[in-house]
């Protein structure tokens, strides 16, 4: 059968920069409260959330898809009929290439030809604003990361409106807060979760006869033992950009909810501040131009200090179990990590906290093929189809080497006994992260700016300025624009 077709969109830096984004920020109120505050929010956080690689060749990703061999689904036996006059279009970030894998399974069900647009992660924005706001046909599903639902939910097909009830009962939470607005409607189903957890380089560990840590305590003498010469710690990205995630990390292990119960953002308090302290006290510990760019783009600095077996641990999402154990990516070995659970302080503090974060499939309301893009995302978003990002990632890396596909939104794939045995203990911990506090809080359209604040002012503190004093001007910040933007 054929394979589905991709069309590659991919920023010229040199033709959009700032000056074009500092341009969207005059136009209409729904560009300017979308990148109010935060010029880079396109280019720059979103890089970061999620990858940087760049789109798969039409002629590469045609052959993968041709090879691949059919995932599970839930999707109905009986095949529909869709009397569409086009391919039906599809926007698909480039990390996300699983989805562009299981497609042709669809298709052949079908009879209805996919059409994908293929992006990064962070010209994904200069891409969906303007298209919504133009009120012409753009996609018939669009990926969207979870604060995006809240942002674009006007131009959005409510799932009920096409007859469609989701059952939440299977999803993890994270998963739930993807798809369904803070509006309580539903304007998409769950694709990817990403989980922070921690990875050990198991050699170095069992070298120095030094236990995983499972206790604060015991994470930060590890990072100071470690620190020796060119060999850290501890490696992360934390420059401004990616900074926002990294932080909830710490305020989530102080015990920290950074929403009130109505609305109000819980930045100067001692708890947030308290974080802050924490990461600067680690900071000896890891390479010191991790504050600094581009140290916040999604990692990739940091990923190769770790993969090159010059730091003991890292936080980071699933990508880091596979890519180590991949010679072409890794110089750690064939059985290269220990992954755990982050270790929190214990007593009347969190025994763990973390961050995650979910991303779904929408329906953009000009879309004339409505029916056909929900069988569609329900071909996409089922525990069947998704048991695959668990049980088919040798295929997957070699359908995309770059994917870096995140876990199931679904729980049951989770204990799914064909998971290969040398993947369970990742699965597992991943699976038992959950349990504990992970809010990215992207749940509100204000999201990017109290983003933004935070990450000025954490990085201000990491550069030597009061932690105390930088907080209380961040929330200054953040309550003037909250005052000024009702709802947000």
């Amino acid at each position: 059968m054929d394979t589905p077709v991709i069309e590659e969109e991919v920023m010229d830096e040199h033709k959009q920069g700032p000056s074009q984004l500092n341009d969207m920020l005059t136009r209409d109120i729904t560009r300017r409260r979308f990148l109010q505050g935060s010029a880079f929010a396109g280019i720059g956080a979103a890089l970061a959330a999620c990858s940087g690689a760049a789109s798969p060749s039409p002629a590469a990703s045609t052959a993968a898809s041709a090879a691949a061999s059919p995932s599970p689904s839930a999707a109905a036996s009986t095949a529909p009929s869709f009397n569409l006059t086009r391919p039906l279009k599809v926007l698909l970030a480039n990390h996300t290439g699983f989805y562009a894998m299981v497609t042709p399974d669809w298709e052949k069900r079908t009879g209805v030809k996919v059409e994908f647009t293929r992006e990064a992660f962070g010209p994904l924005p200069l891409k969906l604003t303007p298209a919504f706001e133009s009120g012409g046909e753009s996609w018939d599903v669009a990926y969207l990361w979870r604060a995006w639902v809240d942002l674009y939910e006007k131009y959005l097909t409510p799932l009920a409106d096409l007859g469609h009830t989701v059952d939440e009962s299977g999803m993890l939470k994270v998963a739930i807060e993807a798809g369904k607005s803070a509006s309580g409607k539903w304007y998409g189903l769950p694709s990817n979760v990403y989980t922070y957890v921690l990875y050990c380089n198991k050699k170095m560990f069992a070298d120095a006869g030094v236990a995983i840590p499972k206790t604060y305590a015991d994470f930060q003498a590890a990072a100071k033992k470690f620190r020796s010469g060119d060999t850290y710690g501890y490696v992360d990205g934390w420059a401004p950009l990616y900074l926002f995630p990294k932080w909830c990390v710490w305020y989530h292990l102080n015990g920290g909810d950074l929403y009130g119960p109505n609305g109000e953002v819980k930045f100067d308090d001692p708890i947030a501040i308290k974080a802050t302290k924490d990461m600067i006290e680690l900071l000896p510990t890891m390479p010191k131009d991790v504050i600094e760019s581009p140290w916040g783009i999604y990692d990739v600095e940091a990923k190769k200090v770790f993969l090159g077996g010059k730091a003991a641990m890292i936080i980071d999402y699933q990508h880091i179990w596979y890519e180590a154990r991949d010679p072409n990516l890794s110089a750690l070995g064939s059985d290269p990590v220990e992954v755990s659970i982050i270790p929190g302080y214990g007593g009347s503090l969190p025994q763990s906290g973390g961050q995650f974060v979910g991303e779904c499939f929408g329906i953009p309301k000009t879309s004339p093929y409505k029916e056909a893009a929900l069988d569609l995302i329900k071909h996409y978003s089922n525990a069947a189809t998704q048991l695959g990002l668990l049980t088919r990632r040798e295929e997957l890396h070699t359908f995309e080497a770059a994917d870096e596909s995140g876990y199931p939104s679904y729980t049951a794939p989770y204990t799914d006994a064909s998971i290969p045995a040398a993947d369970k203990p990742a699965v597992e911990v991943t699976f038992k992260q959950q349990e504990f506090k992970g809010n990215r809080y992207g749940t509100r359209a204000a999201y990017q700016k109290i983003s933004d604040v935070v990450e000025a002012a954490v990085s201000a503190a990491f550069h030597g300025s009061d932690p105390a004093a930088e907080h209380k001007k961040a929330q200054a910040e953040i309550d003037a624009f909250l005052k000024a933007n009702p709802g947000f």
